[in-house]
């Protein structure tokens, strides 16, 4: 008998406060054992952090070199916060695989050069593990950045009776959330499918139809760990799942040390980046302004909205740097152009108006914000009148006519604004909120070095 043992880690966001440990338990896992396997399933960046905003994840991957992964596959941390030229570059120089079989480069259809579908591992006694990777198929926003997702259900239907010639024992790396793996467990011949995407922890795995699921959580909380059990003939016997929880792993007494250097590395990368000389501070209020201002501007539209929630500090006058914009905006969030008729677009006026008091001070995360609460919503070239009849540069609203309005695409991702759901939209991928407004405030006030 063959004991494999699999280790695995998902969702780390750039949560680098328990990577010295969970380091240090991969490196000692591998040590002991000839026939460990690493996996990583993808958004093991966030830009929120500022080595990684400073490097576009560059860091992150030195960091995942030092632990001998054996391949990972891409979250849409990865493949949607990057722009289209720095996730060519991300992973220029790692030492591991990358695995991803439902994403393609547009506009010729091709596989990335940096990623393969999958990779058939051997085992020391010659046991073959066949390692596919897949992630989410945003089919909207990647499209946008030059990127082409294909199904899942597809993409599996035409690699598995390949992987299954060619391997042993199949394993998913999924970065698909566990309501997917579920029915994929029920649809597809799948011995493994290391979860991630949704944040889910399985302590003790889930067995589906003869696959097992496990999944780590996030933001480092947890190390995944599957043994396999392979008899003589490279069959799998028996399995075993685990999720470790990381306060279970040895510490050192300069871990705290360590991480607080990541971080001021990064920060001091930014804060020797100049963006403008502010003349006077910015509240949030002015700074949402500031960025209607920008959105009408990049759209070439007359109307914008958006709330004071994305401004999570005020701007300080004097010279405005990269980290300053980072912890004000650390939203993974877009500008987005939206088209409504005179309909659509007094149910979005009534909508607001109806949750305007209960947004106000509304707890907020996920889909990209990285702030604290919704706040107010702030509109410019859309008003009342003393009527209350809607006002679209200053002229009423023809109910059959279209308008355009510049906003951000997090307000499409929510629940609060139906309207929005289904609407016409234009989403400009490849540039965040802090980095538009960089641009805008380097135009409006220059910097003085």
């Amino acid at each position: 008998m063959e004991k494999i043992e699999i280790l695995h880690t998902n969702d780390l966001h750039s949560h680098f406060e328990n990577w010295p440990q969970i380091a240090r338990y991969l490196e000692a896992e591998q040590a002991q054992n000839p026939a460990v396997f690493t996996f990583d399933i993808g958004d093991a960046i966030d830009r929120l952090n500022p080595l990684t905003d400073a490097t576009m994840g560059r860091a992150n991957v030195d960091l995942m070199n030092t632990v001998h992964y054996n391949a990972v596959t891409i979250g849409n941390n990865e493949g949607l916060v990057l722009s289209h030229a720095n996730l060519n570059r991300l992973y220029d120089q790692a030492n591991f695989d990358v695995l991803l079989a439902n994403f393609k480069e547009l506009p010729e259809n091709n596989q990335p050069t940096w990623a393969q579908p999958y990779h058939i591992y051997t085992s020391p006694a010659g046991t073959k593990i066949a390692v596919i990777g897949l992630t989410a198929p945003y089919e909207l926003t990647y499209r946008s950045l030059n990127w082409q997702p294909l199904s899942v259900d597809e993409t599996l239907s035409c690699y598995l009776p390949i992987l299954h010639q060619q391997a042993d024992i199949v394993v998913l790396l999924s970065h698909l959330g566990l309501p997917t793996d579920e029915e994929l467990a029920e649809k597809f011949d799948l011995d493994l499918i290391l979860g991630a995407h949704t944040h889910h922890v399985l302590p003790e795995g889930k067995l589906i139809n003869g696959t097992m699921l496990a999944a780590a959580g996030r933001y480092g909380s947890h190390v995944g760990r599957v043994d396999l059990t392979v008899n003589a003939q490279h069959q799998m016997v028996a399995c075993q799942a685990e999720a470790i929880p990381s306060y279970e792993l040895a510490e050192e007494v300069d871990d705290l040390e360590q991480v607080r250097s990541w971080l001021q590395a990064g920060s001091e990368v930014l804060k020797a980046r100049p963006v403008a000389d502010l003349p006077e501070g910015l509240s949030a209020s002015q700074q949402g302004e500031a960025t209607m201002t920008a959105l009408k501007e990049i759209f070439q539209v007359p109307a914008a909205m958006v709330s004071t929630g994305m401004f999570v500090n005020d701007l300080l006058a004097g010279p405005l740097n990269q980290y300053d914009l980072l912890e004000s905006m650390p939203h993974s969030i877009n500008p987005m152009l939206v088209t409504l008729n005179g309909l659509e677009l007094k149910q979005l006026m009534s909508e607001i108006d109806q949750k305007a008091t209960y947004l106000l001070d509304h707890p907020m995360k996920g889909n990209g914000f990285r702030g604290k609460v919704f706040g107010k919503v702030m509109l410019s070239g859309i008003e009342c009148d003393r009527t209350g009849q809607i006002l679209y540069q200053g002229q009423p609203i023809n109910d059959q006519a279209d308008y355009q309005l510049a906003t951000l695409d997090h307000y499409h991702w929510i629940d609060f604004f139906p309207v929005l759901d289904d609407a016409r939209l234009t989403i400009k991928l490849g540039t965040l909120l802090r980095e538009f407004m960089a641009d805008y405030y380097q135009r409006r006030y220059g910097f003085k070095p």
